[in-house]
């Protein structure tokens, strides 16, 4: 099966997660502090691009498929 696995050294678990902390509940905010949980701009945007293109190579269809 396809896949792509890429590893952000120095980047924890939700770095996409952008909200703004005065959008989060207590608790969200109390997670992110313990747990190190941070948004990291770079690997965010290398991620959604990386996202986008397997999902193009491997969910659209061909052109026949969509008409």
């Amino acid at each position: 099966m396809p896949h792509d696995v890429k590893i952000y050294p120095g980047v924890g678990h939700g770095f996409m997660n952008d909200h703004a902390p005065r959008d989060q509940t207590l608790l969200l905010r109390f997670l992110a502090r313990v747990s190190g949980t941070r948004y990291d701009e770079a690997a965010t945007v290398d991620a959604r691009r990386r996202i986008v293109a397997f999902f193009d190579e491997h969910l659209r269809g061909s052109p026949a498929d969509q008409e």
